[in-house]
């Protein structure tokens, strides 16, 4: 899906923005033996949980108790309750593509607090809040990257969506030793859906009332100092609860997925979504690789990848995934150094290649000449990487049937084919520069 929606060009974007909703510092680490804090409300969803970074993923059962510190990755009907039943949270996967933002797995990160219903780190995705009380209003802690603030939902049924998205900004460069303060850009989108809610920050305050009313934050706004809520006549297409075909074909295998996550392993599970002669499911395993952090398991897939669909949702995977906060970049530089043994320089073309090219590096042809010398690499990561950028930049070039799991001598014949489309002091006749 393309996005029409562009980032500002400023390094440390998703730091202003989360300062421009008035969001404090947020708190200390959690304590040594975690507290249950909320249970698994949904059945025969996909909700997998992890305890800590190197365990193993599980899926989560109906009815199952949540402690804090876990991880949980969620799919469209997701759903837990605090501890107390006060609220309950939905996860909205975004397989679908109803997102203005490129989004797909949504993750959250439980936290104990005694001073809130329900506290949490929204780590990537969209989350849907509901005041489940019977009387009076429900308070939530929202964690986004380092900061933190509390949502009031007013009254009983009111309901507040939250959206966050990160992405490094185009043209911003890969750095083996990142500078201070450099980080992925991060876009907010709040949406309340009914009833009123507050948002409350160390020195903002908003209300938001659900449409037609003032339900909208976009945080991406930032170079306007007055952010203010926007008016919505209606609500937005994907809170409506109508089902699409497409969603009820992510919902089928979903549910194959988890009975063969419960039954083998999520690894497994994964393998078996690779395998399916639906494009959509083998989509969703590819994702699920980006989601779990199973980068071996991608890289796998890739090499041996028998549809392009999979070469392409994987460039898009890897991006999301270095794009989900600072130093997770850094993350795959050292282990493509370190687990594939890849000499450094390449390591950073790589990474370079994921981070992308900014609006004025496609203004000069020297950009499409390095990216037809990549097409030539011998790392396989490299030219697949470069054949990605160049089949959006020129799409004309993708009727040359470059592949680049082909053979070497195959992979010239094409090469010499896009060397004539773009010949060298030329910029493509037409291409695509959106941000995905």
């Amino acid at each position: 899906m393309h996005s029409n929606i562009s980032f500002t060009s400023r390094p440390g974007v998703g730091l202003l923005i989360v300062t421009l909703l008035g969001l404090a510092p947020a708190g200390g680490a959690e304590p040594e033996r975690s507290p249950v804090v909320a249970r698994c409300e949904s059945a025969e969803v996909l909700l997998l949980r992890r305890e800590a970074e190197g365990r193993p993923w599980q899926v989560v059962t109906a009815h199952e108790n949540l402690r804090a510190g876990e991880v949980l990755v969620g799919g469209a009907g997701a759903a837990l309750q605090s501890g107390k039943g006060a609220v309950r949270l939905s996860f909205l996967g975004e397989l679908s593509g109803t997102s203005p933002y490129p989004v797909r797995e949504t993750a959250i990160i439980l936290h104990d607090s005694k001073d809130v219903d329900l506290d949490f780190t929204l780590d990537r995705g969209r989350i849907d809040l509901i005041n489940r009380k019977a009387k009076g209003p429900a308070r939530v802690r929202v964690r986004i990257r380092d900061r933190a603030g509390e949502v009031v939902l007013s009254s009983p049924g009111a309901r507040l969506a939250i959206e966050i998205y990160g992405r490094w900004l185009p043209g911003v460069p890969f750095r083996n030793k990142p500078r201070t303060g450099e980080a992925p850009a991060l876009a907010v989108l709040v949406v309340t859906l009914a009833g009123e809610v507050e948002i409350k920050g160390k020195e903002r305050q908003f209300s938001l009332k659900g449409p037609p009313g003032p339900a909208l934050l976009h945080a991406e706004n930032i170079d306007d100092p007055d952010v203010a809520p926007v008016h919505l006549k209606e609500l937005p297409a994907w809170a409506t609860g109508r089902e699409t075909e497409q969603q009820k074909r992510i919902k089928a295998f979903a549910g194959r997925f988890r009975q063969t996550a419960k039954e083998k392993s999520v690894g497994q599970a994964i393998d078996e979504l690779l395998r399916s002669d639906d494009p959509l499911a083998r989509q969703a395993a590819v994702y699920l690789m980006g989601a779990t952090d199973d980068l071996p398991r991608l890289g796998e897939a890739l090499i041996g990848a028998k549809h392009v669909d999979v070469w392409d949702t994987g460039v898009l995977a890897l991006r999301h995934w270095i794009g989900r906060g600072p130093g997770q970049d850094q993350k795959l530089y050292e282990a493509l150094i370190e687990r594939a043994k890849m000499p450094a320089k390449q390591a950073e073309t790589v990474l370079d290649l994921l981070h992308g090219f900014s609006e004025d590096d496609l203004t000069h042809p020297i950009t499409y000449q390095a990216l037809l010398v990549l097409l030539g690499s011998d790392r396989l990561a490299i030219r697949g990487l470069a054949y990605w950028h160049l089949s959006r930049l020129a799409p004309a070039g993708r009727e040359f049937g470059y592949d680049p799991l082909a053979s070497k001598e195959k992979r010239q014949a094409a090469i010499k084919k896009w060397q004539k489309l773009i010949p060298p002091g030329k910029v493509p006749a037409s291409g695509w520069t959106g941000v995905k």
